[in-house]
């Protein structure tokens, strides 16, 4: 007599647990690889944020009555950890930025070219450090 037993064995789930495992490690990294490259284009956009900023206050400033004062090499060297002014202070350049706000680092408008780049730029929260050269690319590591 035949019994009617239904269900699997120890073998084939055992296969399906090994199966389920080899997928899990190749995929591990990649999907670790998509989060990193997000984190980096964030601070990307982050440190855009932060030039837009800075051009409009410095075209905002360059037209008022009071205009940002420049170094004696025609540059206008921002540094947020001391003079940035986001709306609590009443010293300081004001810089209104929607978003992350930067913590510390160097922002340089050469007046004579409108260029603006940054150095050493760091958001709280981030691991990133963020610098802008003359070719107006964000570089954020």
């Amino acid at each position: 007599m035949k019994k009617n037993e239904k269900g699997f064995t120890l073998i084939e789930l055992l296969a399906v647990i090994v199966i389920l495992a080899i997928i899990a490690l190749i995929t591990t990294p990649i999907v670790l690889n998509v989060i990193s490259g997000a984190r980096d284009d964030a601070a990307k956009n982050k440190m855009y944020g932060v030039i837009d900023a800075v051009r409009l206050a410095y075209t905002q400033n360059q037209v008022s009555d009071n205009p940002v004062a420049a170094d004696a090499n025609g540059k206008i060297v921002t540094d947020f950890a001391r003079s940035m002014n986001f709306g609590n202070d009443t010293t300081g350049t004001t810089i209104s930025i929607s978003g992350d706000k930067p913590t510390e680092g160097t922002v340089t408008v050469d007046t004579t070219t409108g260029k603006i780049t940054a150095s050493g730029i760091k958001f709280a929260g981030d691991n990133h450090t963020c610098k802008v050269e003359d070719d107006g690319k964000a570089n954020c590591s």
